[in-house]
């Protein structure tokens, strides 16, 4: 294929310039922005998740600490946080 009958052609999805209106303006399509949406709210979820582990874990040790029974506050805590955030992941993708 040529050089020419490439630009004869409209690109297709994900190709390099699909990006454009049907005007050819060069503003993204409904279907990449729904595509960029999802791939942020997946990013966003994993996060999420990890952030309620961490930061549980870290309540835990911080009582355990202060209260002499480690390390089950510590264990605890993981456990609260991954419960917190499998909750929060199937409520997002209900």
């Amino acid at each position: 294929m040529s050089a020419q009958d490439h630009e004869d052609r409209p690109p297709s999805h994900g190709e390099a310039g699909s990006r454009m209106d049907a005007d050819g303006n060069g503003l993204p399509d409904a279907d990449w922005v729904r595509d960029q949406r999802k791939q942020v709210n997946a990013a966003g979820v994993g996060l999420q998740f990890g952030a309620a582990i961490v930061v549980f874990a870290l309540a835990g040790n911080w009582a355990d600490g202060r209260f002499g029974t480690k390390p089950w506050l510590l264990v605890l805590g993981v456990a609260l946080g991954f419960a917190g955030g499998t909750i929060s992941l199937l409520k997002k993708f209900k």
